[in-house]
């Protein structure tokens, strides 16, 4: 749906006319045509039609998400595949972007790439690393694109560079905060791969400090069973790393066993088996991963 037709929606639900929502900031045939997806309109003079039908901007963003949820927000499209392992669709998103000009359509395929190759699907290039930096570098104003774009650039990123960007957003971390319905998850993101970069690199004491804020951000925000579990899995790991294995193990099952009880998408266990295995050898991987006593109930 068009920004036009949300604002019809929300005018009439509140029974008021075109005219009356219109006078003094723009015509009634202007606003008609508006409502109707046949012009555009300056963002003053939307800001100005809001406060006349009384309707707040996150509102309107609200409506406006969850209307086109499905046909416009490509980032958790692709983020959805991603985590489904769908290496099939992210190769046709990769292709169809491919095919399209300009400096954007070729951040999304680097984007695409960097899921695949993570996927083992796919292989980026120095040039296409290079094109990342030198991008991340010019940002002067992050959005939800280049949160995304950089969650997934971080195991592709030289280690002093990537840990110097996540710096600068930690500082930004309360612009983030309530920007989307979608943003806790967003932040959480990025921490849980910066994290698990870290300990992939054996800097544990710097993983087990962005850890700890990781969980007194979360302590404020009573959000669900997948972030419980993708901490118990994180601090699981690095008690395994530190040399405390079995208090590890336990914790890393705990997690694996939330997951299970309610109920996760069968891709977010195999995710977490996929990158355990490069940790833990075979049967402690049975161990965490055995949930025959929960079947009998």
């Amino acid at each position: 749906m068009k920004i036009g037709q949300i604002f019809k929606e929300f005018r009439t639900a509140k029974h008021i006319t075109l005219k009356e929502a219109s006078t003094g900031i723009v015509s009634v045939p202007f606003l008609s045509r508006f409502e109707r997806g046949l012009t555009d309109i300056s963002f003053t003079h939307l800001l100005e039609l809001l406060n006349r039908i009384n309707v707040q901007l996150a509102e309107f963003e609200f409506l406006y998400q969850k209307r086109n949820a499905d046909n416009n927000d490509l980032l958790p499209r692709f983020q959805s595949a991603y985590q489904n392992g769908d290496i099939q669709q992210l190769q046709q998103y990769l292709a169809d972007w491919q095919n399209k000009p300009g400096k954007f359509a070729r951040l999304q395929v680097i984007q695409l790439k960097m899921m695949l190759t993570t996927l083992g699907a796919a292989q980026m290039d120095s040039a296409e690393l290079l094109i990342l930096e030198e991008y991340f570098q010019s940002i002067t104003s992050w959005t939800f694109f280049e949160l995304y774009l950089f969650g997934h650039a971080i195991p592709f990123l030289e280690q002093r560079f990537m840990l110097t960007l996540f710096a600068e957003l930690q500082k930004k971390e309360l612009i983030y905060d309530h920007f989307r319905n979608d943003s806790f998850s967003m932040l959480f993101y990025l921490y849980n791969n910066v994290i698990l970069f870290l300990l992939s690199h054996k800097e544990l004491h710097q993983a087990q400090l962005l850890l700890g804020d990781l969980e007194s951000y979360f302590e404020q925000r009573g959000k669900d069973y997948y972030h419980k579990a993708r901490i118990f899995n994180l601090k699981g790991l690095l008690l395994y790393l530190q040399g405390h294995k079995q208090t590890g193990l336990q914790l890393i099952k705990k997690a694996n066993m939330l997951a299970y009880l309610t109920e996760q998408e069968p891709s977010f266990l195999k995710n977490e088996k996929h990158y355990l295995e490069n940790y833990l050898n075979e049967a402690e991987l049975l161990s965490v991963f055995d949930f025959s006593q929960l079947k009998e109930f």
